[in-house]
């Protein structure tokens, strides 16, 4: 990572680190306007563009804002994710960051370019990139990405990889993987060792989905319509709306190939069994 000569620049780039979470509105907007900032004070910053293009996929994902504002936000998280690739091409993170907008993005054929960013990224961070500046949650995006595009046997060795360096969601990403790969009460196992728990303000509340789905389809009914109440009380908390099976679809970008539709089926299924509404 080549870092700019403005020292503003950086400190606002660090705050925009600090104080990314995609948890609440307030905050993913104060760490979209620090990385702003960033690029403002520093139109060459290839790691600010980078990082300020994933702050606006979350943006337009999270669910946190109005249909207009998700669809302008992933306009421009394609703007800085290419451009901080054109600019800095030796950085993991630029292509890390294009990556996950084209998983992201929706447009037909974009999936696969997806996919071949992240392999870039994970290229430049093996070979390149000094151990101290590897975020391993390139690792487990990328096992994430492999699941939907029908490898949960590679994915799952990636999660594992960055499992052991602790996140939360390394934990649901790496469930996620197992129930694919109908592995039911390993991916239960693995998201009862997340660190913070239902009532804990920072809690993943989504990751009640895989453990509803993972108890449905280990015929624990009741576990299962347990969680998904859960996760609905949350989501209409937090969101003003609930969640369905069309949301969820929606969300998910399993690659439209008999493989990555397999896999969507299934945890659909899943999702259904677990008492999900359509």
């Amino acid at each position: 990572m080549s870092r700019p000569v403005n020292k503003k620049a950086h400190q606002a780039f660090l705050l925009g680190e600090s104080t990314f979470n995609t948890l609440s509105k307030k905050t993913l907007d104060e760490s979209r306007s620090h990385f702003e900032r960033a690029v403002e004070l520093a139109p060459d910053y290839a790691r600010a563009m980078a990082e300020l293009s994933y702050v606006l996929v979350h943006t337009a994902t999270a669910g946190w804002h109005s249909d207009q504002e998700a669809i302008e936000a992933l306009a421009k998280a394609e703007v800085y994710a290419k451009l901080a690739v054109r600019l800095d091409p030796g950085d993991y993170d630029t292509h890390w960051a294009l990556g996950y907008y084209y998983m992201n993005s929706g447009k037909a054929g974009d999936f696969s370019k997806g996919v071949k960013s992240f392999e870039t990224a994970l290229t430049i961070f093996n070979t390149q990139t000094d151990r101290i500046d590897r975020k391993p949650g390139l690792l487990a995006e990328l096992g994430e990405a492999l699941v939907y595009d029908g490898r949960p046997d590679k994915g799952i060795e990636l999660l594992e990889q960055a499992i052991n360096r602790v996140p939360d969601w390394y934990r649901w990403n790496y469930a996620f993987a197992l129930y694919c790969k109908k592995r039911y009460r390993d991916a239960i196992s693995s998201l009862d060792k997340m660190y913070r728990k239902p009532g804990d303000p920072t809690y993943l509340y989504d990751s009640l989905l895989t453990r509803a789905a993972a108890y449905a389809q280990l015929g624990k009914s009741r576990k299962a319509n347990r969680a998904v109440a859960e996760f609905l009380k949350t989501k209409q908390a937090k969101r003003g709306t609930g969640w369905t099976i069309s949301d969820e679809l929606k969300r998910t970008p399993f690659k439209p190939t008999k493989a990555g539709n397999n896999l969507r089926d299934h945890w659909i299924e899943g999702l259904r069994k677990a008492g999900l509404p359509e």
